[in-house]
Parts: C-alpha cells; structure tokens; sequence
C-alpha cells in the first residue's frame, strides 16, 4: 500500500511541496480526493444494485469522480490549495443537497458526516478560516433544508405529522454538532498551521546559520593555512642547523605538533568544503601504489613512537595506473590511518588493497584499514560517520581530535561513487573498508616503490 501511495506521489510531483505544511496539504487534497471517487464507486454498484439499471444519478457521480480526477491531477502544476478546498466544499455540499431533496427527507442525520468532513478537511487544506466558512455555510444548509421540509406535502418514508415534530429536532442537533466540530477544528488547524510555520522558520534559520558556519570554518581553515605552513617550513629550516639534544628533541615536538594541527586545519577545511558542495573532483591518470606511499609515509613516525607494527598489501590485481582524483584518494586513505593511529595503543595496524580490472576497464577498489585499537559498539556504527562525532566525550578527552576524519572520508567516498563502512567489536579492534571506482588508465610498466613491495 506504501507503494502505491509513494508511486502516486512521484506522479502528482508531491516532492515539489518542499515545506512541511505544503506538503501535508498536497496529501491532503489527493488522499481525499481518491477517497471521494472511491466512495463514488460504491454508491454507484449499490445504486444499479437498488434500481437495477443505470440512472441520472449514475451520471452525476461520475462527473463528481471526473471533477475530482481533475482536481487532483492539477496538484502537478498548482500550489493554489484554495482552489481545491472550494471544489471539495462544493461536492459535498452539492451531494448533501442532491440526496436530502431528490427524497423530499429534509435533516437527514446520514448526511451530518458529510458535512463534518468538510469542515475538518478545510481545515487541513487551508486553515482555520476555511474552516469557519465552511462550518457556517454547513449550518445554513441545514436550515435551508429544514426551511424545504416544512413545504413538504407528504414524504414516502414518514407520517407528515411525526416528519414535522422531529425535523426541527434534527435540525437543532446538527447545527449544534456542526458548531461544535468546527470550533475544535479550527483551533487544532490554527495551532497546527502555525506549529508548521515556526518550524519551518526554525528549519531555514538553522539552514542559514549552518551555511554561515560552514563558510566560517573555510575562511578560518584558509587563514590558519598560511602560518601553519610558516612555522612548519621555518622548523624544517631549523631542523637542518647544528642544534643538540635538547633543540632537537623540542623541534621534533614543533613538526609533529604542526603537522598534527596541520592534519586537523585541512579536515575542516575539507568538511566546510563539502558541506558547501564545493569540492570537484579531477579524474587524471596516477600510480596507485605511489599515491599509498605518498598516503603512508606521515604515519610511520607516529606508528613508531606507538611501538605499532604496519604492513601494508596491495594485491598484484590492482592495476598500477588508475585513472580519478589522486588526492582525494590519499586524503581517504590517510583518514582511516589517522582514525586507526590514534585509537590503537597496542598491537598493529594493516592497509590491504585490493581490486581488478573488468572487461570493461573498470576498477572497483577496496581500501582497508585494519586496527586493534578500543574498537567501536555496533550502535555507535553510523554515529561515528557524522561531524564531530566521537564515540563518547571521555574519547574525544582521551585521544583529542575534531570528529571529523570518518566525516570527510565518507564524504569524499560518496563524492567519488562510492561509500566507507566499518566492522567492529568494543575491545577487538575495528576494520574500516572505502569502496572506490576508478577506469584502468592506459598501460605502462611502473616499478614497484620499495615501500609497497
């Protein structure tokens, strides 16, 4: 059934209701719209049930089944939802009309439903103006056809008499029934439409201000970039003169404090960046292998001073010149490995990659990255993907750093086709694996760098 219901909307173009309210109207007006035509239906096979044959009465329910055919199909092109709420309000109201004075009936307590669901579906269409309209037009009809059936000669279902002592009656209670619904639809239809628009309001300030973060943190980032590479430049120049020990020892701190700040300027600007869909990618023939070696080569001090084993294999399948975006791939790589060296305080680290080429000259790769760090609890699975997320506040403590490696590495992933998952258990480590596409560039014959065989 929520197929069909999702198939109809991809045909009425309900996703061009961006808005909460709009789109609650727009489902409004076709959802009763197919249960007006639905109860057509039946009246209509119980009618030619009752009269054997078809009637006058057939044909009216069938222009009623077109009007609102044509009434819904126009939600394609039309926003107006007064235009709906007026047609709606006149079938039901001609409906009550035609069957209370074709059978000379007066107040039929039937009809009062009918009347009722026109006060509550204008409420949802438009609001708690439509809603008093059409609950004060629906008393008025009521008193027309009492008005009607005090002319009445005779009536083939009551004694005249006993018809005319109780129609008032009816009257009465209808009305008040009526009044009484469009009272509490009006005031739940007012209070909703304006719950929606400050939600609305709320979801569009938030956008903004989420936009305005974003192209702080890359204003920021770029700012930050220009004396970050001073003073690391500066301490390699350093590096280079005769210091002792202990000048040594402090400008070894100075390159990995930079170089970790340096890590942690270019993922936010990497974040913002795609946050604001502005990152491109640039499909170029590259080595696959000398781009790992390009992403492996920060790590190996930091591994070191651990005490971590690494190894790292890429299978002879891979092909050696593959053709996409070189450093967006180093910088997925080198996310996961800062993700693994940064949670593992024993044991090792693996960087597996594998893949072949198609028939077709396609590469689908599989990066893993294999730690036995603090591993991560199956309900924190997806949690860890999203910005500046950790797997608790003691973590971030713990081991420091934004939150946002696996965020940019997901992303980058997705921006190029394809995705990252995990696999992992509290206490036994985690595997992350990016799923990436690439096209088998023309062959040459690479060697091997030193650092993959």
């Amino acid at each position: 059934m929520l197929g069909i219901f999702s198939g109809l909307e991809r045909v009425l173009r309900i996703e061009r209701f961006t808005t909460k309210s709009e789109l609650m109207r727009a489902r409004t007006v076709y959802l009763m719209g197919f249960a007006l035509i639905a109860t057509q239906i039946i009246n209509m096979a119980a009618m030619y049930h009752s009269y054997g044959a078809f009637t006058f009465d057939h044909n009216l329910s069938v222009i009623v089944c077109w009007l609102v055919t044509l009434s819904i199909v126009t939600l394609r092109y039309s926003r107006r939802f007064q235009v709906y709420a007026v047609i709606y309000s006149v079938l039901i109201i001609g409906a009550t009309l035609s069957s209370a004075l074709n059978q000379n009936t007066g107040i039929n307590s039937a009809l009062i439903p009918f009347l009722i669901l026109g006060v509550v579906v204008n409420g949802f269409i438009c609001g708690w103006r439509a809603t008093l309209t059409f609950g004060v037009a629906g008393v008025a009809l009521i008193w027309v056809l009492w008005t009607v059936s005090t002319s009445y000669d005779y009536t083939p279902l009551f004694d005249v008499k006993e018809f005319e002592a109780r129609n008032f009656q009816r009257a009465v209670q209808a009305s008040l029934a009526i009044i009484l619904i469009t009272m509490v639809t009006g005031i739940f239809s007012k209070n909703m439409h304006e719950a929606f628009g400050e939600l609305e309001a709320g979801i569009l300030a938030a956008q903004t201000s989420d936009r305005a973060k974003t192209n702080f943190l890359s204003t920021m980032s770029h700012e930050l970039c220009t004396p970050m590479n001073g003073i690391i430049g500066m301490n390699d120049i350093l590096e280079e003169t005769d210091l002792d020990d202990d000048q040594k020892e402090l400008t070894g701190i100075i390159r990995e404090s930079g170089r970790d700040l340096q890590t942690i300027i270019g993922n936010v600007l990497l974040f913002s960046q795609l946050d604001a869909d502005r990152v491109r990618l640039d499909d170029t023939p590259f080595n696959i292998r000398y781009a790992v070696t390009a992403a492996t080569s920060r790590y190996a001090s930091a591994m070191q001073q651990k005490g971590l084993t690494f190894e790292k294999r890429i299978a002879e399948t891979v092909p050696f010149e593959l053709i996409g975006d070189k450093i967006r791939t180093v910088q997925i790589i080198e996310a996961l490995l800062d993700n693994a060296v940064k949670f593992t305080e024993a044991g090792g680290i693996r960087l597996a990659i594998h893949g072949s080429a198609d028939a077709h000259g396609q590469v689908a790769l599989l990066i893993t990255v294999t730690d036995t760090g603090i591993g991560i609890a199956e309900a924190d699975h997806g949690r860890i993907f999203e910005r500046f997320t950790q797997e608790d506040g003691s973590i971030k403590r713990r081991f420091g750093g934004t939150g946002l490696g696996l965020t940019v590495a997901r992303g980058l992933a997705e921006l190029m086709g394809g995705t990252v998952t995990v696999k992992s258990e509290p206490g036994k480590g985690s595997t992350f694996t990016a799923r990436l596409a690439y096209t088998v560039a023309a062959a040459e014959a690479y060697p091997l760098p030193a650092a993959a065989e």
